[in-house]
C-alpha cells in the first residue's frame, strides 16, 4: 500500500500541473482570439515591381473592407488570399496573423517571359501563358515581340503566345542562332518575321511551328544560296526570304 502511495502522489502532482498548464493555454488562446488587428505587413518576395506594398494595401481596402481594428479571429484569411489571386499579376498569396496584432500578407508576383507590343498597347506573358498587364512605371527586362499581335490578352489563341515563347527559347539556346537575330515581329498577314543582326533580309517563318526545320532552311540560305550570288549582289540583293512553306526557300528581290 505504501509503495502504491509513493507512486500515486507524484502522479497526482503531475496531473495537477498539466491541468494548470492547459488552463493557462486556454486563457492565452482566448486572449489571442480577442486581440485586435493593429497593422498590415505586406511582403513581396523577389525583385519584380508590378505590385507595390501600397498597391496591396489599397486593393485590400477596396475589395475586402475594414480589417484594422477588427478581432484577429474575425478576419477571413482565405477570402483575403482569394481576392489577391484575382489579380493577374499575382501567382501566389498567403495571409496569416500573429499575436502582436499584425495581419501579414505575402504576395508572389508572376515572372514575365515575353512582352508583346501593339503600338502603344501591349502585355506580358509568363511561362504558363498567363497574360500580365503592362505597368505604367515599371518595365521588365524580357524580349519584345512587336507588330500585329493577335488578341491573346482577350483570351483568344493562348497557345500562340506559348509557341512564340518556344521560338524565342530555341533561338536563345541555339549555338548557331543565339546572338544572330536582331528582332522578331509579326507582320500584317500574321506571319512572324526575323531580322538578322547582319544583312538586310526579312526571314518570314509564318506560324511559330516546325521551328527546327525552318531554321534548317534558313541555314541553307546562308550556306548555299547567298554564296552563289556575285559578291557585289550579296548585301541586300534579296529583300525577303520566305521559309514558311515546307521544303521551300522563296527568295524575293522586292519587298
Amino acid at each position: 500500500m505504501k509503495d502504491a502511495l509513493k507512486y500515486m502522489v507524484p502522479f497526482a502532482v503531475i496531473c495537477l500541473m498539466l491541468t494548470v498548464f492547459v488552463l493557462q493555454l486556454a486563457g492565452v488562446s482566448h486572449a489571442d482570439s480577442r486581440k485586435l488587428c493593429e497593422s498590415l505587413d505586406v511582403q513581396l518576395p523577389g525583385k519584380l515591381e508590378f505590385v507595390g506594398q501600397e498597391d496591396v494595401r489599397a486593393y485590400l481596402d477596396r475589395s475586402y473592407g475594414v480589417y484594422i481594428g477588427r478581432r484577429l479571429d474575425s478576419l477571413d484569411l482565405g477570402r483575403i488570399e482569394s481576392l489577391l489571386l484575382k489579380k493577374k499579376v499575382v501567382k501566389d498569396a498567403q495571409a496569416w496573423t500573429t499575436r502582436d496584432g499584425v495581419l501579414h500578407v505575402s504576395v508572389t508576383q508572376r515572372a514575365p517571359a515575353l512582352r508583346f507590343s501593339r503600338g502603344q498597347e501591349g502585355f506580358y506573358i509568363d511561362r504558363e501563358g498567363t497574360v500580365i498587364p503592362l505597368h505604367p512605371n515599371y518595365t521588365a527586362d524580357v524580349p519584345v515581340i512587336e507588330g500585329a499581335i493577335p488578341p491573346i490578352d482577350n483570351g483568344e489563341s493562348p497557345e500562340w503566345g506559348l509557341e512564340v515563347l518556344r521560338l524565342m527559347d530555341y533561338i536563345s539556346q541555339s549555338r548557331v542562332w543565339n546572338g544572330r537575330i536582331a528582332s522578331v515581329s509579326v507582320n500584317k498577314e500574321g506571319d512572324i518575321e526575323l531580322r538578322p543582326v547582319e544583312g538586310k533580309e526579312r526571314f518570314i517563318i509564318g506560324k511559330p511551328e516546325q521551328i527546327e526545320s525552318k531554321f534548317e532552311r534558313m541555314g541553307k540560305y546562308y550556306s548555299h544560296i547567298l554564296p552563289s550570288l556575285d559578291s557585289a549582289k550579296r548585301d541586300g540583293y534579296y529583300k525577303s526570304v520566305n521559309l514558311k512553306y515546307n521544303k521551300q526557300i522563296i527568295c524575293r528581290k522586292d519587298i
